[in-house]
């Protein structure tokens, strides 16, 4: 089983910044951040639509320009919301990198921005369009969807978007058929947010493949 760093450990570090995602790349086998586009055009990662929640000002990412959303630090560290590039330079090659897809539109770039990076990187999204973008651009590209809790039948989805993975609450991995069913067909499965090692260790009895947390555990 192995540990992704749910952006870049958030209970410990000032969650989708460089120094979160260097810090973690020591104490996981994978780093997860979002990414979206702000108002200049540029790929930058942050979780939220708006900037309120982590920087303490007001405004949506898509209605600010990258020079704007750097004139703020996030959580109060010091730390300014990267760019996708900033990002992937900081992650060592042997680590795993899961990017999330957090808004329409976004493939292509991400794409591009990939080119070159030598890590494994799956592309994520809950958004089945932009998760079939990614594989009609580049057929080899690991993809995987993250299941919304009203999605029915989400494995079967996986397999007709083509994915490589499979991303779920950690409850629905223990409670339904979703992991057996996702092992059947081939499929990754990685569950989320987690905080202790035994339950860690449950999930991978079932067949999980890795679990997400916000802080490092013991596996």
């Amino acid at each position: 089983m192995r540990l992704i760093a749910h952006r870049g450990f958030a209970a410990t570090a000032p969650e989708n910044t460089v120094a979160a995602v260097r810090s973690a790349a020591d104490r996981a086998d994978a780093v997860e951040f979002d990414v979206r586009r702000c108002g200049s055009g540029e790929l930058v990662v942050i979780h939220d639509e708006t900037i309120d929640r982590v920087t303490g000002g007001v405004g949506a990412v898509a209605d600010l320009s990258l020079e704007e959303l750097k004139a703020r630090t996030v959580l109060e560290s010091g730390e300014r919301i990267p760019t996708l590039e900033e990002l992937l330079d900081v992650v060592p090659p042997d680590v795993e990198i899961n990017l999330e897809m957090k808004e329409l539109g976004i493939a292509a770039d991400v794409l591009e921005a990939l080119e070159g990076v030598p890590n494994r990187v799956v592309t994520t999204s809950f958004l089945e369009p932009e998760l079939r973008a990614v594989r009609e651009l580049d057929s080899t590209q690991p993809t995987g969807l993250l299941v919304s809790r009203r999605l029915e039948r989400p494995v079967t989805r996986a397999v007709e978007l083509d994915c490589d993975v499979i991303g779920a609450n950690y409850a629905r991995c223990l409670t339904t058929r979703l992991v057996p069913r996702a092992k059947a067909v081939g499929l990754e499965v990685h569950a989320w947010s987690i905080e202790r090692t035994a339950l860690a260790k449950l999930l991978g009895l079932r067949g999980v493949d890795c679990v997400s947390a916000d802080r490092p555990i013991r596996l």
